[in-house]
């Protein structure tokens, strides 16, 4: 009979709780989104760790070993009540390595203690811990977007039945990632003035904003700030909020304020609609000043005087029933 890791081992599986606390957790409750974009980028940050303990790059293109990609999985085992605490476990060993040790475990070794090794002041971008590089510091950094989303902290304790290591991620150790990135120390909260110049609400309160030197942001807007946007859209703004700069990725501000600086607005142009509201071809024509046409042969100018409309109606006829006697199944004629 096949025996468990537990067995193999001697000792409990090797596990990860990851314990979240802040003013956006309950007990044993928290959003759904954060918790998987935090397993997710906690597999990715151990899989890259494999790849520098096998002397590769860890930010390489490519399929991993399938030792990595197997053994530095995670696996949600268990949710504990009374607060929001995960346990995860690492991909299945094969038996004949468990007195061995395997990259799994060596990778969870190797991130638990590099993370708290990164506080020491002394660490720097060419002595970094054992099992980092730059793109394994790059995914912390990105784990750590988790703390924008009212989490305080993340706790990692790391289990393998023999000894347990620990460290949190909070506020000053992300800013300490970010030092070594070469990354500004406090980009939490920034102030840009620029234009906004596309605004979209469907689904999603974004626009995309432009800086005087060209440099280009994606928004992401409260619903607070929905009876603001009309008058802001395609003029002069100050925005502040907490800005996202990853690298090849474009910028993103998630906005707590919105100012419009030039606030003078054309007479032709009222705004007594709701700019999220659709208007009727009516209300439309009704609001740009446009009249209906009462000379054709003022139409008929505009017409190309080569162009027969008899050869396009042809044309129009013929797409759309070849088009239905495809949808039909049949032949087009």
């Amino acid at each position: 009979m096949a025996r468990t890791r537990q067995q193999q081992r001697g000792g409990t599986p090797s596990r990860l709780s990851v314990i979240m606390k802040g003013p956006k957790v309950g007990a044993a409750r928290l959003s759904a989104a954060d918790l998987a974009d935090i397993v997710k980028r906690t597999q990715k940050a151990l899989k890259r760790v494999g790849r520098v303990l096998y002397g590769q790059q860890s930010a390489r293109q490519g399929r991993d070993r399938a030792d990595i990609e197997q053994l530095c999985e995670l696996f949600l085992v268990a949710w504990k009540s009374g607060s929001a605490v995960a346990d995860l476990e690492l991909g299945e060993p094969p038996a004949q390595m468990h007195m061995f040790g395997y990259i799994g475990e060596e990778s969870l070794k190797a991130f638990t203690a590099g993370m708290e090794k990164l506080k020491d002041a002394a660490i720097t971008p060419a002595s970094l811990p054992a099992g980092f590089d730059r793109g394994v510091l790059q995914t912390c950094n990105d784990l750590g977007r988790a703390l924008e989303h009212g989490i305080d902290s993340i706790t990692f304790q790391s289990q393998n039945g023999v000894a347990a290591q620990s460290f949190a991620l909070d506020g000053p150790l992300r800013a300490r990632v970010q030092e070594l990135l070469g990354l500004p120390a406090d980009v939490s909260i920034i102030t840009k003035t620029g234009r906004l110049e596309e605004l979209n609400g469907h689904g999603a309160l974004t626009g995309r904003f432009w800086e005087p030197n060209g440099t280009r942001w994606l928004c992401h807007f409260k619903q607070e700030h929905l009876e603001q946007l009309p008058d802001a859209w395609m003029r002069t703004v100050r925005l502040m909020g907490r800005a996202t700069v990853e690298e090849s990725k474009e910028r993103i501000l998630e906005v707590e304020s919105v100012d419009v600086l030039d606030v003078e607005v054309a007479a032709t142009a009222p705004q007594e609609v709701p700019f999220w509201e659709s208007m009727t071809l009516d209300e439309l024509a009704e609001r740009q000043g446009v009249s209906a046409v009462d000379d054709l042969d003022e139409l008929s100018a505009l017409w190309p005087v080569d162009d027969d409309p008899e050869e396009l109606l042809h044309h129009v006829l013929h797409e759309r029933a070849a088009r239905k006697a495809i949808d039909d199944g049949g032949n087009a004629p």
